[in-house]
């Protein structure tokens, strides 16, 4: 329990960081060259300005599912923890009885 709610708790957030990590890095390289980045498209424009729109506004399910994900682990790793607190015996402790 306590192994698979550190995962859920942990896993969605890095992939998401890390998503968003490698868009900035594009938009970064599209600035460097005097562009505009196209966040619908995801690509640089090199004649026309573009607005500006947040991860989340394009992104929306997948930052809201990640986060419910992250909620199931954290409920999945407290549980864990307390089954550690009240258990006495190792064995019990990985089928929280």
């Amino acid at each position: 329990m306590l192994k698979w709610g550190s995962i859920l708790l942990f896993l969605p957030s890095v992939i998401l960081v890390t998503l968003y990590t490698i868009e900035v890095q594009d938009v970064a390289h599209c600035t460097k060259l005097s562009g505009s980045w196209d966040f619908i498209k995801g690509v640089c424009d090199l004649e026309k300005e573009h607005e500006y729109m947040t991860y989340m506004s394009r992104h929306g399910s997948w930052v809201n599912y990640s986060m419910l994900v992250s909620i199931v682990g954290l409920v999945m790793l407290t549980w864990g923890m307390i089954c550690l607190l009240y258990t006495s015996d190792a064995a019990d402790d990985l089928l929280c009885v």
